[in-house]
Order: C-alpha cells, then structure tokens, then sequence
C-alpha cells in the first residue's frame, strides 16, 4: 500500500523525448503524477519559469514535493524517490540475522528481534543517521508489523521507539503486546 506520497509533477512538452523517458520512469515505479505540457498551456509554462531564478523554461524539470530535479540521470531520480516516499519500498526479512531491513539508497534501516518462547522480541530500531527526520523509522516499524503480522508471529516492543509507533494505533493491539 503507498501512502504519503507528495505530489509529483512533470514539466514537460508532449514532443520532448526526454519527458517520455521520466513519464515511462514514474509509471514503472507506479507513483501518480501530473503531467504539465509547458508548450501548450502558458500557465503550467509560467509555474515551471517560477521555479527557476533565471526565469528560464527549463524541462523537463520534476518536482516531489518541494523537491526539484532538473533533468535527473535514472539514479538520482531513483534515489530521491526512495528517499522521499519510503511507502513504496518493501521490507525485508532477514532470518539469520534476526532483523527486518528496508534498504534505501546508502543505507539501511532495520528493527532487530530475538525470537524466544513463540514470540517476537523487537529489540533494536535504527535509521541511518543521513536518513534521519523524514518519517522513515516510523514507515519502518509499521512495515515490519504488518511482515511480521503476514508471517504468523505475535511480538513484544521492547525497544522504545517501535512501542511508541505501536501505541499510536488500535491497529496493533493484538499483535504487539508492550
């Protein structure tokens, strides 16, 4: 399930072969998005002047949120789609080291666990310091829940910020004792 996600839009002409190629990028990533044809509509060709000091029509320009990305190579586009809408990444389960991962970009994050009489202990939450403030510990812990949740476990927070996401919602009361 994505949620969270800010709003995409797409500077661009209907000609432009590289407002194609990032039209193809978002839709393979299936994230909504506007596409703002800057040649044929004076408004959107106005907003996009506005975003930029010189006043230039430079597209294609993307903007996520308050982000803005002129002409982004794949990677960075990539990178900052991560970075910026972690509901749409996928947690992993790391059985030999007792961990649920969410990889982005240049780090990863991860809730440890130590399994003991049938129970999930969740022991350990961490972000990468540079991953830090963007709600992504919080993204983290309720996608380790619902992982745990499809894999049959009951769990225990042990670890004071996966209790605090755990106490936010009604959602996890039988699942995740404190």
């Amino acid at each position: 399930m994505k949620k969270n996600i800010p709003i995409i839009k797409l500077y661009g002409a209907e000609g432009c072969h590289k407002t194609h190629y990032y039209q193809l990028l978002l839709e393979a990533r299936g994230l909504p998005f506007q596409f703002l044809d800057v040649e044929k509509n004076e408004d959107y060709a106005e907003e996009l002047r506005s975003l930029y000091e010189s006043g230039k029509l430079n597209f294609p320009t993307i903007t996520i949120g308050s982000k803005k990305l002129r002409n982004p190579n794949k990677e960075e586009l990539n990178k900052w789609i991560n970075k910026l809408i972690p509901s749409i990444l996928d947690v992993q389960h790391d059985k030999v080291n007792n961990a649920y991962l969410l990889a982005i970009n240049e780090g990863i994050a991860k809730v440890e666990y130590q399994l003991k009489n049938g129970k999930m202990y969740l022991i350990h939450s961490e972000v990468p310091i540079q991953l830090r403030g963007r709600g992504i510990g919080k993204e983290l812990v309720e996608k380790t829940f619902e992982k745990l949740t499809k894999e049959g476990y009951k769990a225990v927070a042990v670890c004071s910020y996966v209790k605090a996401v755990a106490k936010r919602s009604d959602k996890w009361k039988e699942i995740i004792e404190f």
